[in-house]
C-alpha cells in the first residue's frame, strides 16, 4: 500500500514551541491520529532524538529492565516514548531524570492514546515539569491542506464586534476553489479525517477501515483500560448511544433502554472520554438566561468512526453534519487550548445555540446554528435572532452547506461549513 502521505499539522508550532521552553512535553489524542508521525517526521529539532515504541513487546521489555541507563546514555537527546500508558512506571524515572538537569528544555516527548490513565499518572509523577497537548486526526483544513488559519481561528481572535463582521464581509473563495472545498468537505462528511484517508481512496476500502478501527478499541484498548467482562453490554451500550448523539443525554433513559444501571453508562462514557472516542458538550449561557438544565450533549472526535458505529454513510444525514462541525470547532480551539470555552445554549426562556464561543480576550461572544440544508432559511435564525438581540457585543452565524456567504440580519451570517472551516 502507498505510504502515508505527511501534511502540516496546525498543533506543530506550538509542539515545536513546547519543546524549547518546557522539559517533557506531553502528545496526547485517538490511536492513529497522527501522533507518531507529527513525532518522527514533522517536528524540527536541534538535537537528534531516541524513539522508542512501546506498542514493541520487545522494546517494552528491555526499556524496564534498563530505562535508567538508556535515559542517562542518551541524556543529550530529545527520548520519545511512543504509547507511554502502556509503562507507567517510567514516569517516575521520567521526573528524577528531568529533576536532575532542570534547565535543560526538550528532555522527553511522551505519546499516548490513553487521556485520563496518562493524565492522572502525569498530574502524580511529572506536575510543574510538563505542557501537555492533545492531537486529532486531521481537521478539514488539514485534510484539504489549505495554508494558513481558518476562518473561525481567525474569527476567535477578532478583538471586536466591528472586527469580526468586517473579516465575514471581506471574506471571499474564488469560484474553482469554493467548488473545490465544497467537494472535500462532502467526502470529510461521511468518512471523517483519519490521515489514512490520504492515502486509501476506495468508499469501501474506507469503511472497511474504519469497522477494523472500531473493532481494535473495542477488544485491544479497553482491555488494556479496564477488564470489560461482558463486552456484549458495551455494544449494546454503544448501537442506543449513536442514536443520541448531538441531543440532550438523559443517563438514566440510555440506561433503561439498555437494561443496564446508570453507574455502568457513565462508566462507558468515562471510556469513551479516556480513549478520546467522543466528548460532552456541557450547556452554558451569555447573559440571556440561567441554565435550562445541566445534561450534556456528547459527540464523536471523528464523524466517520460515529457513521461506521451506526452503519450510515449517507451524506445527507443531518445529526452528523452538525456531529462534523461540533467538531471541528473543538479541534481547532484545541490548538490554543480554548476549548473548554465551547458550549452550547438552550436556556428557560426558550432561547438556543448548537455552539458558542467567546473571542480570546472575551470580547465577542459567537452563537452557531447549524443546519445541513442548501439554502439559508430566514427561519433558521430565529434563535440565532434572539441571542444576538439579546447579548451585547455577540455576533451569530448559521453553518448550512450553502456555496456562499449571505448577511441574514443584523450581525447574523449564513456561512457555508467548507468555507468556515478552512
Amino acid at each position: 500500500m502507498q505510504a502515508l502521505k505527511i501534511v502540516p499539522r496546525l498543533l506543530t508550532e506550538q509542539i515545536q514551541h513546547s519543546l524549547k521552553v518546557d522539559r517533557v512535553v506531553a502528545l496526547m489524542g485517538p490511536r492513529q491520529a497522527g501522533k507518531t508521525t507529527l513525532a518522527r517526521h514533522l517536528l524540527i529539532c536541534d538535537s537528534p532524538v531516541q524513539h522508542y515504541n512501546l506498542k514493541d513487546p520487545d522494546v517494552r521489555r528491555a526499556l524496564l529492565a534498563n530505562a535508567r541507563q538508556e535515559f542517562a546514555h542518551y541524556a543529550d537527546r530529545l527520548i520519545i516514548l511512543d504509547e507511554v500508558q502502556l509503562v507507567p512506571s517510567l514516569l517516575e524515572l521520567i521526573q528524577v531524570h528531568v529533576d536532575a538537569r532542570p534547565d535543560r528544555k526538550g528532555q522527553f516527548l511522551i505519546l499516548g492514546s490513553n487521556h485520563l490513565l496518562l493524565n492522572r499518572q502525569i498530574k502524580e509523577s511529572l506536575a510543574g515539569r510538563v505542557m501537555l497537548h492533545k492531537l486529532f486526526p486531521l481537521s478539514f483544513a488539514e485534510m484539504s491542506q489549505v495554508s494558513g488559519p481558518s476562518l473561525f481561528a481567525r474569527l476567535v481572535k477578532m478583538r471586536s464586534l466591528q472586527q469580526a463582521a468586517s473579516l465575514i464581509e471581506q471574506s471571499y473563495l474564488p469560484v474553482e476553489q469554493n467548488a473545490h472545498l465544497a467537494a472535500s468537505f462532502q467526502n470529510f462528511l461521511v468518512f471523517g479525517g483519519f490521515p489514512e484517508f490520504l492515502s486509501r481512496k476506495n468508499q469501501q476500502d474506507r469503511k472497511n477501515w474504519l469497522k477494523s478501527y472500531h473493532q481494535t478499541y473495542l477488544e485491544t484498548d479497553l482491555r488494556e483500560l479496564v477488564d470489560l467482562r461482558n463486552p456484549e453490554s458495551f455494544e449494546r451500550f454503544e448501537q442506543l448511544f449513536i442514536t443520541r448523539v448531538g441531543s440532550l443525554l438523559n443517563i438514566s433513559e440510555l440506561a433503561r433502554d439498555c437494561g443496564l444501571s446508570a453507574d455502568t453508562i457513565r462508566r462507558f462514557l468515562g471510556y469513551y472520554r479516556q480513549l478520546f472516542v467522543a466528548w460532552p458538550l456541557v450547556p452554558g449561557h451569555a447573559n440571556i438566561g440561567k441554565r435550562m438544565m445541566k445534561m450534556p450533549k456528547w459527540y464523536f472526535t471523528d464523524t466517520g468512526l460515529a457513521r461506521s458505529i451506526a452503519d450510515d454513510f449517507r451524506p445527507e444525514s443531518g445529526i452528523f453534519f452538525e456531529n462534523t462541525v461540533i467538531a471541528e470547532l473543538y479541534k481547532e480551539l484545541s490548538i490554543d487550548g480554548m476549548e473548554r470555552g465551547l458550549c452550547f445554549l438552550r436556556s428557560s426562556t426558550g432561547v438556543e445555540a448548537d455552539a458558542v464561543v467567546s473571542s480570546q480576550e472575551g470580547r465577542v461572544i459567537f452563537f452557531l446554528e447549524i443546519k445541513s440544508s442548501r439554502f439559508a432559511d430566514r427561519a433558521d435564525i430565529r434563535h440565532l435572532k434572539k441571542c444576538v438581540d439579546s447579548t451585547p457585543e455577540s455576533l451569530g452565524i448559521l453553518v448550512n452547506q450553502t456555496d456562499k456567504i449571505v448577511k441574514m440580519d443584523r450581525n447574523i451570517w449564513s456561512i457555508p461549513a467548507h468555507w468556515l472551516l478552512c
